[in-house]
């Protein structure tokens, strides 16, 4: 599962980033993402789902950076519980390898590390055990 993270201690600080990296998108960097890659499949269908669903697919999995960026444009944005929660949902769908990441890197991988991660690892304690 390829991701993006957005996690703060409370939830609107989370939302405030999310929404800056959309936020001075001009038109045409909206038009370009929406043509640039539409061979992708991958990034066809991302498109499709932000148009069929909105900005949310659920309440913190949220598909504003297909705006401005090919890809990995769907985001879990909340705090350390909402972000586990939404990780968590994926795992017991059977999802057992991720690819996240965030903007800026090394702020959000500090951040999963210190948040989300420990609170994953005492949900699944186990879980993979041979």
């Amino acid at each position: 599962m390829r991701l993006q993270v957005i996690c703060r201690e409370n939830e609107a600080d989370a939302w405030e980033p999310a929404d800056q990296l959309v936020r001075h998108a001009t038109e045409r960097q909206k038009q370009e993402m929406k043509t640039l890659y539409n061979r992708s499949e991958a990034n066809q269908r991302v498109q499709q789902l932000a148009r069929e669903q909105g900005n949310l697919l659920l309440p913190h999995l949220w598909t504003g950076i297909t705006k401005v960026r090919p890809g990995a444009g769907i985001a879990v944005v909340g705090n350390p519980v909402q972000c586990a929660e939404t990780l968590q949902q994926f795992i017991d769908a059977g999802c057992h390898s991720f690819c996240l990441s965030g903007y800026l890197h090394d702020e959000e991988a500090e951040c999963f590390g210190r948040l989300i991660r420990p609170i994953l690892a005492e949900n699944n304690r186990g879980r993979w055990a041979a």
